[in-house]
């Protein structure tokens, strides 16, 4: 089951240009070609400098200002997986932490559970990615971290 705060995050139906009912669909979109504004979405979500956002993405910031300036409207394969990465450890923050600026400002900063490192750092590949998610999991059920 797809679940559906991951997609709000990147802005739901209205920014993906269609309704996601399950991960083959989901899939679909990303090789397509996500579009680029829900990357802005998420962006502006997190309140991440172009900078961090680039780096979240695997990119240098010139490609991300090439991109805007090219008026680039669908992310590549590779940026599309990251972003959809990014946007589902977003939403499991904010369950867990219940508000969400408080997980963006704990995705943000060091987490001794994870040897003082930000998880936003983490999610560059999956082995950080389920890292973060290890973490946010023992948050959510009481385990001290």
């Amino acid at each position: 089951m797809l679940e559906q705060h991951t997609l709000d995050v990147m802005g739901g139906s209205p920014v993906l240009g269609q309704q996601v009912h399950n991960q083959l669909e989901l899939s679909e979109l990303i090789m397509r070609g996500v579009p680029r504004k829900a990357a802005l979405v998420v962006r502006a979500r997190l309140n991440l400098t172009e900078q961090e956002f680039a780096h979240s993405l695997g990119i240098s910031p010139r490609t991300l200002q090439r991109q805007a300036r090219a008026a680039v409207k669908r992310l590549n394969p590779a940026q599309g997986d990251r972003l959809y990465r990014l946007a589902r450890i977003v939403a499991f923050a904010e369950e867990v932490l219940e508000e969400p600026e408080r997980a963006h400002r704990w995705l943000q900063e060091p987490q001794r559970g994870l040897g003082n490192r930000r998880p936003l750092d983490l999610l560059q590949n999956e082995a950080g990615t389920r890292e973060v998610e290890d973490l946010l999991g023992r948050i959510e059920y009481g385990i001290l971290s």
